[in-house]
């Protein structure tokens, strides 16, 4: 004859109002969880289900686009030809002090085959919010980041290359970075500006230029600000895939400045290109 052993049982209501025996286990039949008393505490200590328990994952994810589970841990791409997006859950789901792991296992992942990160709708990373809000963009570079579950993700661990570089700081906050912008300016007219400016206070070191898509309407184009529209470069190729690197002197930007492409002469009637401004920050002491 089988035997069956039933313990003391109740509602979870029942239950938080029960001082069992120093070791008596009692069960929850509205959670379904075991609860271990110690003969003074009322409701005991309850069990944590298999659910509730962070465990570690490795998620494969091959070549594609993913959206990230909530049980995610780590997410590890094994094939990469092409920039793939990784969607965040929302912040609110995903439990906190758990790391979240993106991580290129293919020694693929370049500049221009990026793991470009976005989080959920206006949940945000390091403050940005919208699509590769952050990214992985080198060889066998990671990203780990953190949820507060209120609408922040925080990145703890990194592998890759940030746009903004801290390379030295002292002890009342005044510190030296170097920094990168891109911005694609799709060309109309005999002149467009650009949406990304040169930051003020900066030091620029160069704007290089990339012609994304060919350029038509004009026989070379140049790079420039107001009242020098030649600065970064000029009679510049309209080939697609052309180049500049836009060198000039350190020279100080006082000001928020706009970056003018301008036709040499005729209107632009298409093309794209790609501007990309490099400067260093020098930050004064805060206090």
């Amino acid at each position: 004859m089988s035997e069956q052993l039933q313990l003391r049982r109740g509602t979870s209501s029942q239950v938080a109002a029960f001082t069992g025996a120093q070791g008596e286990t009692v069960m929850d039949t509205t959670n379904n969880r075991l609860v271990v008393n110690d003969g003074s505490t009322a409701g005991g200590w309850p069990a944590a289900k298999l659910s509730e328990t962070v465990t570690n994952t490795r998620t494969a994810v091959s070549d594609t686009a993913y959206t990230v589970l909530a049980t995610d841990r780590t997410v590890a791409y094994t094939a990469l030809t092409a920039t793939r997006a990784v969607t965040l859950p929302a912040s609110s789901a995903y439990p906190t002090g758990t790391r979240l792991l993106i991580v290129d296992e293919t020694g693929n992942c370049s500049f221009t085959k990026t793991i470009s990160l976005t989080p959920n709708g206006s949940d945000t990373i390091n403050g940005v919010t919208g699509a590769a809000a952050a990214a992985v963009n080198q060889a066998y570079g990671f990203i780990g980041i953190e949820s507060n579950q209120a609408g922040e993700w925080t990145i703890v661990d990194v592998g890759f290359m940030p746009a903004t570089k801290l390379e030295a700081a002292a002890a009342h906050g005044a510190n030296i970075q170097f920094g990168v912008l891109e911005t694609e300016v799709t060309l109309s007219g005999s002149s467009t500006t650009a949406s990304v400016p040169i930051r003020a206070n900066c030091i620029v070191l160069a704007v290089g230029a990339y012609v994304v898509t060919a350029i038509t309407g004009a026989p070379s184009y140049e790079v420039g600000v107001s009242g020098n529209l030649t600065q970064f470069g000029s009679a510049l190729s309209i080939s697609a895939g052309s180049s500049n690197y836009g060198l000039i002197g350190p020279t100080a930007f006082y000001t928020a400045t706009n970056l003018v492409i301008t036709a040499t002469s005729g209107s632009f009637t298409g093309g794209q290109v790609r501007l990309s401004i490099s400067y260093i920050v020098c930050n004064p002491s805060q206090a």
